[in-house]
């Protein structure tokens, strides 16, 4: 009784087994790597060059004074 669901090989298809430790090291190697990867990242120390946008930052500029309006 308790045999039967110890035998996967009975009721999986043969050669099963050797593909699926292969796709599952893929797996666990790229996720690896990618933590590797991550990991040398410095993400709370701040940038010491500072992006810069071509053009006008209007109107998102929170530090300059707006122009009074021209009432003629």
């Amino acid at each position: 009784m308790f045999g039967e669901g110890l035998m996967l090989g009975v009721h999986l298809p043969s050669g099963w087994l050797w593909p699926a430790l292969i796709v599952f090291g893929g797996v666990v190697f790229v996720g690896l790597l990618v933590l590797l990867l991550v990991s040398g990242a410095r993400f709370d120390e701040p940038s010491s060059v500072v992006p810069s946008t071509p053009g006008s930052c209007q109107p998102f500029c929170g530090t300059s004074t707006l122009a009074p309006a021209n009432p003629g």
